[in-house]
């Protein structure tokens, strides 16, 4: 696929200001970290290595939608990997944009028939979270603005033949002039079948999986005990 693991996507704009003040504290941890001459023996011994994360099941392997379509790619096959597939497309592209029209575009080609509003709330995230980051509600951005989410690992909850739906473990930055953020995020996306292919249905949070909950570091043993799982583009 052209970008579901490659391209540098990362993880919703969640708690920014506490994240500013992570970043700015370790900066200064490390402006005054004291240097160790390169001769100086070691004072302790060497720390235990890490316990092996134990194998996973397989990873999914994902698929691509077979049309393109304003840069999205849509009708993904009608089976678990196509959905968790379209739920990874769908979700970078509306994540990874500070442009409200582009997310108004996206959320018009993949939201379910019965969620009409899908384009002006995309529209109005993307408004918020610019302004979440300090930029202008509207207009052009300063040079090298970007937000990008890379969506890593995924579960599957209550499966049927016409609905499911898939909880995103993802890694998410923001480039602003103030500086980059970047944290781990998970959200849960309800997936329906319908004769134009998987489309997304409006976010159901109070009745949803509590994805927040789960998050953790993809790939480790905390993730896998959590219940993620690996993908993989098996393009």
């Amino acid at each position: 696929m052209k970008h579901l693991l490659s391209r540098p996507r990362r993880w919703a704009a969640l708690a920014l200001a506490a994240l500013a003040a992570t970043v700015a504290a370790f900066v200064a941890s490390r402006g005054h970290a004291a240097a160790i001459p390169p001769s100086a023996p070691s004072q302790h011994p060497s720390p235990p290595r890490p316990a092996p994360v134990p194998p996973g099941p397989p990873p999914l392997v994902l698929v691509a939608g077979s049309r393109l379509v304003n840069g999205l790619y849509l009708d993904y096959p009608h089976s678990v990997a196509g959905a968790v597939s379209a739920a990874v497309e769908f979700v970078t592209e509306l994540d990874s944009t500070l442009d409200p029209d582009r997310a108004a575009t996206i959320a018009r080609l993949t939201a379910d028939p019965s969620y009409g509003a899908a384009p002006v709330a995309a529209a109005h995230g993307v408004t918020g979270t610019r302004q979440r980051l300090g930029l202008p509600a509207a207009g052009p951005l300063p040079p090298g603005t970007a937000v990008s989410l890379v969506p890593a690992m995924f579960q599957v909850r209550n499966a049927t033949a016409s609905k499911l739906t898939v909880l995103l473990l993802f890694d998410y930055t923001a480039t602003v002039p103030r500086g980059v953020w970047e944290h781990l995020g998970a959200m849960a996306v309800a997936m329906h079948w319908t004769p134009a292919g998987w489309r997304l249905l409006k976010p159901d949070a109070p009745d949803g999986p509590d994805a927040p909950a789960l998050i953790a570091t993809p790939g480790t043993a905390a993730a896998i005990a959590d219940g993620w799982k690996a993908m993989t583009d098996g393009l």
